[in-house]
C-alpha cells in the first residue's frame, strides 16, 4: 500500500499542470521572491520556442521565470519568436547559433540581460533586436540594458543594429575579429548614448576612430586589452566620464609623452599589465592622469625602467610638481632593478602595494627602500614586504631587503664608472696565480743559466766539445 501511495504521489507531481515544463527537463531553483531560475545544460533545442514551456495553458499566464540559461544545445538558428514572458535574464551562450531572425526577442519586454556569447554569429540583421510598437517610440526592446556578444565571428555591425535598443548600458564585443572599427560599426556603438560599459578586448584593433568617445558621455568603463595598439589612442581624451581603463596586453615598447596617455581628468583606475614588449615608462607619459588613484602595472617581463617623473607633472611656470592621489600601486613581476622615491608623492598614503618578483639591486640607489619604504611596507603588507629579494650584486643575491633592514646595513655605491669588483674576482685570482707561478720559474731559469746545468746555457768551446763527445756512439770494445 505504501508503495502504491508513493507511486501515485510521484505521478501526481509529474502530471501537475502548474509545474513548468522547463523544470521537468532542466534544473530549476526558486529565488528569494519565489521566482524560477532555470539552467539547461543539455539539448532542449526542440522545445525552446514551444509556448507550453513558457505559458501556463490552464491559467493563461506566463510561468514565473526570471532567469533562463540554455547551454550545449545545437541551436543553429533562432527563427521563431520567444513566447510572452516576464523573463529578466536570458542566456543563450555556448550553443551553436549562427543566425538570428527578426523580432525573435520582441515578446520579452522585461528582459534586461541578453547573453549571446560563445556562438558562431557572424552577421546581425538590423531588426534582430526589434521590439514591440509603442506610441512615440520605434518598436523598442524597452528593458534591455546588458548585451553580451563576446566570442563570436562578428566583423562589422550594421549602423542601425541598436536602433531598437537605445537604452543599452553594457555592451561586450570582446573576442570578435573586428580588426578595425569601420564607419558603420562606429556609428552603431556611438548611437548608444546611455552606454556605461564597453568591452572591445581581443578584437584585433590597432586604432580608434577620431571622436569615437565623444558621444557616449556616460561611459565609465572601457576595456581595450589584447589588441594591437602601439600607442595610446588620442580619442581617449574625448571621454567625458571614463573612470576605469583596461589597456593590458598591447605591443607598446616605450611609453613616452608623445604616445602616452592624453588628459583624462576623470580616470581613476588604470590597468597596464601583461605588456609583452614594454621596456620603459618615460617622463610625463602618465602625468596627464591627474586623478589616478589605482595603477596596475604588473607581469611585464621586459619592463626595467619607470622614470621618476612618469606620473608627476609640472605645469608651465609652476615651481612645484604635482602628483595624482594614488592609493593602490601594483608593480609586481616586472624587471625593475630600482625605483625612485619620488615616483609618487607620499608612500604613507597607500592602501595597497606590491613590488614583489622584481630584479631589485641592493645598492645605495635603493637605500631609501630600506630606510623609508620598508617600515611603511611592513605595516601595509608584512608578507610582501619580507618577500623583496636582492638580485644584485652577486654577493647579496641570497638576501632580502628585509634582511638588510634588520641588520641596519648601509648598501654600497658603485664607483664613478659603475665598476663591479666582484665580477673581476676570477680574473684577479688568475692573475695572482700566474704571478706566483711565473716568478719562481724565472728565478729557476736564471739559476740554471748561471750554473750551466746540462750545458743548455753554456756556449763556450769546452762546453761544445763536451756535448760533442757525449753524443758519440761507442763500439763494442769502447773504441770507434
Amino acid at each position: 500500500m505504501l508503495l502504491l501511495f508513493l507511486l501515485s504521489l510521484v505521478l501526481s507531481v509529474i502530471s501537475d499542470p502548474n509545474v513548468p515544463p522547463f523544470c521537468e527537463k532542466c534544473n530549476c531553483v526558486n529565488d528569494d521572491n519565489n521566482q524560477l531560475q532555470v539552467t539547461c545544460t543539455k539539448d532542449i533545442s526542440s522545445y525552446i520556442f514551444d509556448k507550453s514551456f513558457w505559458i501556463n495553458q490552464n491559467e493563461s499566464k506566463s510561468y514565473s521565470y526570471t532567469k533562463i540559461k540554455i547551454q550545449n544545445s545545437p541551436i543553429l538558428e533562432l527563427k521563431s519568436q520567444f513566447p510572452d514572458s516576464n523573463l529578466i535574464e536570458l542566456s543563450l551562450s555556448n550553443n551553436s547559433i549562427v543566425r538570428i531572425g527578426n523580432d525573435v526577442f520582441s515578446n520579452l519586454q522585461n528582459m534586461q540581460l541578453l547573453d549571446l556569447s560563445y556562438n558562431n554569429i557572424e552577421i546581425l540583421h538590423p531588426d534582430t533586436f526589434d521590439g514591440q510598437y509603442l506610441e512615440g517610440d520605434w518598436r523598442p526592446l524597452k528593458s534591455l540594458i546588458k548585451l553580451y556578444l563576446a566570442h563570436n565571428k562578428i566583423h562589422t555591425l550594421d549602423k542601425d543594429i541598436f536602433e531598437h535598443t537605445s537604452r543599452i548600458e553594457v555592451l561586450s564585443l570582446s573576442h570578435n575579429p573586428l580588426k578595425i572599427l569601420d564607419q558603420a560599426t562606429a556609428i552603431a556603438i556611438t548611437s548608444l548614448v546611455f552606454l556605461k560599459d564597453l568591452d572591445l578586448s581581443y578584437t584585433g584593433l590597432a586604432s580608434l576612430p577620431a571622436g569615437f568617445l565623444h558621444t557616449p558621455k556616460y561611459l565609465i568603463f572601457l576595456d581595450l586589452s589584447g589588441n594591437r595598439f602601439r600607442e595610446v589612442p588620442e580619442t581617449l581624451g574625448d571621454a567625458h566620464s571614463l573612470e576605469t581603463l583596461y589597456f593590458n596586453n598591447n605591443p607598446i615598447v616605450n611609453l613616452t609623452s608623445k604616445n602616452g596617455f592624453p588628459e583624462i581628468p576623470t580616470l581613476k583606475y588604470l590597468h597596464f599589465s601583461s605588456m609583452p614588449n614594454l621596456v620603459n615608462i618615460s617622463k610625463a607619459s602618465l602625468s596627464k592622469l591627474v586623478n589616478l588613484t589605482e595603477f596596475y602595472c604588473y607581469n611585464n617581463p621586459k619592463l626595467s625602467n619607470i622614470d621618476r617623473e612618469a606620473i608627476s607633472s609640472r605645469r608651465d611656470g609652476a615651481e612645484y610638481k604635482t602628483w595624482p592621489p594614488i592609493k593602490k600601486l601594483f608593480l609586481q613581476n616586472n624587471k625593475l632593478a630600482s625605483i625612485d622615491m619620488e615616483i609618487i608623492l607620499n608612500w604613507k598614503d597607500l592602501d595597497a602595494l606590491d613590488l614583489t618578483e622584481n630584479a631589485w639591486t641592493c645598492e645605495c640607489e635603493n637605500q631609501w627602500m630600506i630606510d623609508e619604504l620598508m617600515p611603511i611596507y611592513l605595516q601595509l603588507d608584512e608578507d610582501k614586504a619580507k618577500a623583496l629579494k636582492c638580485e644584485a650584486p652577486i654577493e647579496m643575491a641570497s638576501l632580502t631587503l628585509y634582511d638588510i633592514y634588520q641588520k641596519q646595513t648601509t648598501m654600497r655605491c658603485l664607483d664613478l664608472y659603475g665598476h663591479r669588483p666582484e665580477r673581476d674576482g676570477v680574473l684577479l685570482v688568475g692573475i695572482l696565480a700566474g704571478v706566483l707561478i711565473t716568478i719562481p720559474l724565472i728565478l729557476f731559469i736564471i739559476y740554471a743559466y748561471q750554473r750551466h746545468w746540462f750545458g743548455l746555457f753554456d756556449s763556450s768551446p769546452a762546453a761544445f766539445s763536451r756535448q760533442f763527445y757525449k753524443r758519440t756512439v761507442s763500439s763494442e770494445d769502447g773504441y770507434l
